[in-house]
């Protein structure tokens, strides 16, 4: 076949993991040849009745010819073959369409990251024919009609599929709302060069991930750590963790302590992400974790991995944001020794655990005020304040009264003056704490300087405010 494609099998074997993850039966072709149709459309319809959803994901050619949708074996000659030929040797979506019709009252749903014009990467002879999904179908295409879908560009993804990977573990988002994410997200990757489609008459509500997968598809770790409540390690190591566990720093410290004199190549990826995570918990007492983290950079060079991995530290980073039961903290994240750990990204042996969290993240991005960056941007914080006098029995003090913060137009006021007031810290270490930033990343902007003593507006009355 011409126009040979990079990526497509590594997007379909992706979308095969993360549908396994959610617990789907799944069902693989990668490469199918002609002779491989008939059997490919027999199987679909007869595994369709017994399921009350369906999902099918094509990456590969796509083309149009008289009228009709063709995605084609990969031994089909796209460029030379005639019609008849054609028709014999690749898939054809309204004989796919019809397979439905019968079942409007479920959801069917068809994910199509290819072409739909005739240039090379993803491409075929003209555009994808107009096309009517029936009830109960979602038709969703990588790019517009007469269009281009780039088949690389994302991590060994193509952008479409790249992006769809980052949203589709995202617990209780419905189907529409996934893919206008999706669509987001493309149009901004490529710079505004594709744009993804749907086609729908979806009657009910759908979403992949109702509860049970909860973190990110992309997590190279076991399910009982990443869900590490369910950890029931066996052996020395296991009874540790337990340990670890106890909540109890006069057992974590010897606990951690047998832990560090472990040589790291006797302990595997999964044993050393979930040492991390729980480093992390148990920093909060007990001296060994305090003592590892506050030398984090040098302790954790003895993990570094020849790939360049540090599955201790992926597990600290993970902890930060992910319960014990692998769900995003959301605005409640796990600040123990938070700025020793996100200084690390300044060194280059860290820089794939880095990577590794904002791939963890990137389905809660839009939630994260600050997203990790690679560089040492700032988060620019804008402050509207007063001044005034307070003299009463006990003292004459000036205050700056805060009415309003905001980042990037976002108000955080009412977050910024819950941790200020109720926890005895710095104005600027209560802002950090309601963006999810480290301290010297959070720069203020007040309208006129601030003053030692700083309070809040109370409520609409512009006369009061908290002492």
């Amino acid at each position: 076949m011409p126009d040979k494609l990079t990526n497509a099998v590594a997007d379909a074997q992706a979308m095969a993991d993360v549908f396994v993850r959610l617990g789907y039966d799944t069902k693989t072709i990668y490469n199918f040849q002609r002779g491989d149709v008939p059997g490919i459309m027999e199987m679909l319809e007869k595994e369709l009745p017994n399921f009350d959803a369906s999902i099918l994901y094509y990456a590969g050619h796509g083309f149009q010819l008289d009228g009709e949708n063709f995605l084609p074996a990969i031994d089909c000659q796209i460029s030379y073959a005639n019609k008849y030929q054609l028709r014999q040797e690749s898939i054809l979506l309204s004989e796919l369409l019809d397979l439905y019709r019968p079942y409007g009252n479920k959801t069917n749903i068809i994910i199509l990251d290819a072409c739909r014009i005739r240039p090379a990467n993803r491409g075929g002879v003209d555009s994808f024919a107009p096309i009517e999904a029936p009830q109960g179908t979602l038709i969703a295409f990588s790019t517009s009609p007469n269009s281009v879908a780039k088949d690389g560009g994302a991590n060994g993804h193509s952008l479409y599929t790249a992006a769809l990977l980052s949203y589709i573990g995202r617990e209780r988002l419905s189907v529409e709302e996934l893919f206008k994410k999706v669509r987001r997200t493309v149009v901004q990757w490529s710079g505004n060069t594709q744009i993804p489609w749907e086609h729908t008459s979806l009657i009910g509500d759908f979403s992949f991930n109702i509860g049970q997968m909860v973190v990110s598809p992309q997590i190279p770790y076991r399910e009982d750590v990443v869900k590490d409540a369910d950890y029931k390690g066996e052996g020395v190591f296991g009874d540790l963790v337990g340990e670890l566990r106890s909540c109890d720093f006069y057992r974590q410290n010897p606990a951690i302590d047998s832990i560090w004199r472990m040589n790291p190549s006797d302990l595997d990826k999964n044993q050393q992400f979930i040492f991390g995570r729980n480093l992390l918990q148990a920093s909060a007492a007990a001296f060994s974790a305090q003592n590892f983290m506050s030398s984090l950079a040098n302790n954790l060079r003895r993990y570094n991995t020849q790939d360049g991995n540090n599955h201790v530290l992926n597990g600290i980073l993970f902890e930060i944001y992910f319960n014990s039961h692998g769900e995003f903290r959301g605005g409640d994240l796990k600040r123990h020794f938070f700025e020793e750990v996100i200084a690390l990204k300044r060194y280059p042996a860290f820089a794939q655990s880095f990577s590794f969290i904002r791939t963890v993240l990137n389905p809660y991005r839009e939630s994260l005020i600050y997203f990790i960056p690679e560089d040492d941007a700032k988060i620019d914080v804008d402050i509207s304040l007063t001044e005034e006098n307070v003299k009463n029995a006990l003292h004459d003090l000036t205050y700056s009264v805060i009415s309003l913060i905001t980042v990037n137009g976002k108000d955080i006021t009412e977050l910024v003056k819950k941790h200020y007031l109720y926890r005895g810290i710095s104005i600027q270490e209560a802002i950090a704490i309601a963006t999810n930033a480290p301290i010297d990343a959070v720069t203020l902007h007040p309208n006129i300087p601030l003053l030692k003593n700083i309070t809040f507006v109370k409520g609409d009355e512009d006369d009061a405010f908290y002492l």
